[in-house]
């Protein structure tokens, strides 16, 4: 169809069909809120094209079209659409969002430093429709990949996720929840200036929390150069230490503000089902885009893991490998993450939203404060209570999962995750029990999350830790749990028996360095690509395949050397109750 005819038709008896037809790739959702004049459409959809082309922007006769193509949401300020446009690679324009170096202190991860060169980029266009009394329809969305057949593979083989939203609410000192910003500046220019402070600790936008700090943007997601779903969301900064690095993690809300229901999207391609059910989840109300925390150059420690030890007694989360574009600049390699809260249960156990107790880092994420006081009760009885006595045990039995807990913490401990204990532990039960739901038992039960500072990670996390000891000097609440079940015999022939299972099943060293293989087949182009787009000096010479070879031999030699430390440490704890 030639875009003259496309053009009669605007201003014919078909306009209403043809901007049906054509809206699939303008990024309408069924579930938006539709203002009384009609929004744009495009004659292409969104996704990847091998070559250049026209786009026609189509509207009805009468009413005039303004549109962007830096993200911004379009008004009677902007460009007035009166042509085609060529849409064309854009890669080699100057970097805009990528050259920012607002976004991390100066410290001890050293200065941040803008790539040295063009990153890939796509263009994004938004438009909106005015009729001749001001009045404004939603604004349309796409974003055009061209000529990236040219580019890495990984495009064709992970799912691409665009964000678009306007700069300031990333970039602004006021507003922005990426930079630096006032919060910094503030702080700075205070009586409370510190420059000793790691740069965790130092205030900052972007280590600010909640619904004050939560952006309105356009979601797309792609798979083999395909929309597979598209909605206005909510974003915020995610993470604890991380949240300070030049790639940050961010979570991903839909919202009746924004017209949006749930994300009906299978984001992790049927890996992920409900242990309730066995069926795909396949809806989502929020998730993760998650930078790989503190493992920021092998990138492949917490899936690893999490793939070892899929299906034991505890909640993995499922997790899958993306590229990220924010308003059409390449932003690297993220993990597709399942955001832990109460829908996380409800999703995997079948227990209502509203019966969900979740703590999270030592804190009552979802429940209230009786809940909160039941813990701390728990806790307290625990600490008091002998557990060699057996009605003593029996009770502890109908309070938490054991086995769960055992399989648990013999991950944790064989993989020396320097970041748990007192942070980085999730676990919930249900409040009321329900007998039609084996889940729902009322029973403590554990999750594992992000165990990337792990596996000999920069040193700390060395094959050597004895995380037995680690865990036993903190005052929090999966040492009250474990320390407290190892009182009795039973428990700890339990524990000694999974210990032994996992420790030479899961992470056998020529399984796990398999594992390590496989994933290195799917993640080296992604993530050579994210670390020299965020850390140009990552690697100290040109042999960046060499220095990605390096970060991965470090894990294996982890593994090589684990087995006989852990070994040692856990016989150790067993031998002090002899």
């Amino acid at each position: 169809m030639s875009h003259a005819f496309l053009l009669k038709l605007r201003y014919g008896f078909l306009p209403f069909l043809l901007l049906f037809l054509a809206a699939a790739g303008t990024g309408i959702t069924a579930a938006r809120a539709e203002s009384a004049v009609p929004s744009p459409a495009f004659s292409k959809p969104s996704g990847f094209y091998d070559d250049p082309f026209e786009l026609t922007v189509l509207t009805e006769k009468g009413l005039s079209v303004y549109f962007t193509l830096d993200g911004s949401t379009p008004d009677e300020t902007d460009s007035l659409y009166a042509e085609p446009l060529t849409i064309r690679d854009v890669s080699e324009e100057p970097n805009i969002l990528s050259a920012r170096t607002d976004i991390w202190p100066s410290g001890i991860r050293g200065e941040i430093m803008a790539p040295p060169s063009p990153v890939d980029k796509a263009t994004v266009i938004r438009a909106v429709a005015v009729d001749g009394e001001g009045n404004r329809s939603d604004v349309s969305t796409a974003v055009f990949f061209v000529g990236f057949q040219d580019k890495s593979f990984f495009y064709d083989e992970f799912t691409v996720v665009s964000l678009v939203l306007d700069e300031g609410d990333l970039f602004d000192d006021a507003r922005g929840i990426y930079v630096l910003g006032d919060a910094y500046k503030e702080w700075r220019d205070s009586g409370d200036y510190d420059p000793d402070l790691s740069d965790w600790q130092i205030p900052a936008n972007y280590m600010n929390r909640g619904r004050e700090w939560e952006r309105q943007a356009y979601m797309q997601i792609f798979d083999q150069g395909r929309e597979r779903a598209s909605a206005e969301v909510g974003i915020r900064i995610h993470g604890a230490t991380s949240r300070c690095f030049a790639q940050k993690s961010f979570n991903i809300y839909t919202r009746k503000k924004y017209g949006t229901e749930p994300l009906r999207c299978d984001l992790f391609n049927g890996g992920n089902r409900s242990e309730a059910t066995g069926e795909p989840i396949t809806e989502y109300d929020s998730f993760v885009l998650r930078n790989c925390g503190g493992d920021r150059l092998a990138r492949i420690r917490n899936q690893l893991v999490q793939n070892q030890t899929r299906g034991r007694g505890f909640i993995t989360q499922a997790a899958a490998p993306c590229v990220v574009f924010i308003n059409g600049e390449f932003w690297g390699h993220y993990e597709i993450t399942e955001k832990l809260t109460n829908s996380f249960i409800r999703d995997h156990f079948g227990v209502s939203k509203k019966n969900v107790v979740l703590v999270k880092n030592e804190e009552i994420e979802e429940g209230t404060g009786e809940d909160a006081a039941a813990l701390a009760e728990l806790r307290k009885w625990i600490r008091e209570t002998d557990f060699s006595d057996a009605e003593a045990y029996e009770e502890l039995g109908r309070l938490i999962d054991l086995d769960g807990l055992a399989e648990y913490i013999s991950t944790e401990f064989y993989i020396a995750n320097w970041d748990f204990g007192d942070n980085n532990v999730a676990l919930w039960k249900a409040r009321d029990p329900d007998p039609e739901n084996e889940w729902a038992d009322g029973k403590w039960r554990f999750i594992l999350f992000d165990v990337d500072y792990s596996e000999g990670i920069y040193g700390e996390a060395a094959a050597d830790m004895d995380a037995v000891e680690r865990l036993r000097g903190m005052n929090c609440i999966i040492a009250d749990f474990f320390f407290g079940a190892m009182g009795n015999p039973d428990f700890r022939e339990r524990f000694s028996e999974v210990y032994e299972n996992e420790t030479k099943d899961d992470f056998a060293y020529g399984r796990v360095s398999d594992a390590i293989d496989e994933l290195d087949g799917v993640y080296r182009e992604a993530v050579l690509a994210t670390n020299s787009r965020f850390w140009p000096d990552w690697s100290d010479d040109e042999d960046e395949d060499g220095a990605l070879d390096l970060e991965f031999q470090e894990i294996r030699e982890f593994f090589a050397a684990r087995q006989e430390y852990s070994d040692a440490h856990v016989a150790k704890l067993m031998s002090q109750y002899n």
